[in-house]
């Protein structure tokens, strides 16, 4: 259909053999789950059932960041059913203080019998279409290792990092005491204040995920909890004394293994964290074994797991006699198809960040060697005036690269995931000269990120 564009609701494409590339609509809902249901299970294991409640939520049209409209998929007219498809959801990341828009493809599957054919990446090109229309400066996806690299994709910012808490470890409650701390379920009245809570927490992050009270109202009564997706919000609380929250978390609502799963847990300012921690750790313990476990092969219940990133101050009050096993993050891939509007977007920070190094006022141009392509920068008394794409190929006896990345790695470097001296040691293709390397240093420092699926 070349008249109408990818990201268009009636936009269809015939693939060949009864296979059509098209978007969804609200009646395809069973025949998707279906789909998902039988991919996402193991060899001897029944139908998903988790992942069909999951895909009725999104295409409910009561999700707030995507529709039932809103999954790109691969039907064969032959049979009728749904052999490959995924959705596109959206959401902001903060980059120390901008907002960026993103897009996420999330639940991505394609039927047995149907695979190595090309219909993942025909399903990406509306996903992406759709989310370039849209303005989104960034994709974001959680998956399987080296796979979405096919599409664009870097491995670019920290995605959780864990440390576990054995239950056997957890200070039992002196005999005869009360419990000073208590948890609490957190209630639709309670989102301006578990808000606040939250952006506390995120605030010690460079690139991290604001929530709306939208979502939180969402997460906290409009999700099926027998989907297994979100968290329970709870809030901690002084005992005998509810109605005042001193710190939130969120904790899966299933358990897949031996261990419980905390993904984000706050305490506010002035309250020691060593005081209110073992509190928090009994109240999880006790419900650690309640949980609902889809498989029932699942291990017994032993330990809680911490996943609240790189670093956290609840690791520090914990302590490695307390929580002495520790997983480094995953990473989110990321893909910018436009590398220079996303650096001119975030100018503000990075003039500031250049403002405070030894390079403040820096009058220069620096051209960066992507070896497929690249990007020159230009600066104007530390101002960045000039962001465009550049290619030193395209010049016989023009400028020299000032620095070079292969293709994708510079993703790294904006998102802070690694430092420019890590990115030197790893990659033997990158350098910086001079100046450049001052620059570059300056404005993307390694930093901690969390950045959580808004699901």
């Amino acid at each position: 259909m070349p008249n109408i564009p990818l990201h268009d609701p009636s936009y269809r494409r015939e693939l060949g053999n009864g296979l059509v590339l098209r978007w969804s609509a609200a009646s395809d809902h069973e025949r998707i789950s279906t789909l998902y249901s039988e991919v996402f299970r193991g060899k001897d294991d029944p139908p998903n059932q988790g992942v069909i409640v999951w895909t009725r939520d999104l295409m409910s049209g009561r999700h707030p960041h995507l529709g039932p409209g809103d999954f790109a998929l691969v039907e064969d007219t032959n049979s009728g059913a749904v052999v490959a498809a995924t959705c596109l959801l959206r959401q902001q990341w903060d980059y120390a203080g901008i907002s960026i828009p993103i897009g996420r493809p999330e639940i991505v599957a394609s039927a047995p019998g149907y695979r190595e054919r090309g219909l993942v990446r025909a399903i990406f090109e509306l996903i992406h279409a759709r989310s370039d229309a849209e303005e989104h400066m960034a994709q974001a996806i959680t998956g399987i290792g080296y796979y979405y690299r096919q599409f664009g994709y870097e491995y670019a910012l920290d995605l959780g990092g864990w440390r576990a808490v054995f239950i056997s470890a957890i200070p039992p409650l002196a005999e005869g005491a009360a419990e000073p701390y208590v948890l609490r379920p957190a209630t639709v009245a309670d989102i301006p204040q578990v808000l606040v809570l939250y952006d506390q927490d995120r605030a010690m992050r460079e690139v991290s995920t604001p929530m709306s009270a939208e979502y939180l109202r969402w997460m906290i009564e409009g999700q099926n909890s027998a989907s297994g997706e979100g968290w329970d919000t709870q809030l901690i609380v002084q005992a005998g004394a509810p109605e005042k929250p001193l710190g939130y978390l969120f904790s899966r609502r299933h358990r897949w293994g031996n261990d419980m799963a905390i993904v984000a847990l706050h305490i506010a300012p002035g309250l020691p964290l060593p005081s209110v921690l073992p509190s928090v750790l009994r109240a999880l313990a006790a419900q650690g074994p309640q949980l609902h476990t889809p498989n029932a092969k699942t291990p017994p219940f032993d330990r809680l797991l911490l996943g609240l990133g790189r670093t956290h101050p609840v690791y520090d009050a914990l302590g490695e006699q307390l929580a002495p096993l520790y997983e480094p993050p995953y990473a989110w891939y990321v893909r910018v198809r436009d590398v220079p509007a996303l650096l001119r977007h975030l100018a503000p920070v990075l003039e500031a960040r250049l403002a405070a190094s030894p390079m403040a006022g820096l009058s220069d141009e620096l051209r960066l060697d992507f070896y497929r392509g690249g990007l020159r920068l230009v600066f104007e008394q530390g101002r960045l005036q000039l962001a465009e794409p550049w290619n030193v190929r395209a010049v016989q006896y023009g400028p020299r690269p000032t620095a070079a990345f292969p293709p994708l790695v510079f993703l790294q470097l904006l998102f802070g995931r690694r430092s420019l001296a890590e990115l030197r040691e790893a990659f033997p293709d990158v350098r910086a000269d001079g100046n450049t390397r001052l620059v570059l240093e300056a404005m993307f420092p390694a930093d901690i990120s969390w950045a959580i699926p808004l699901d």
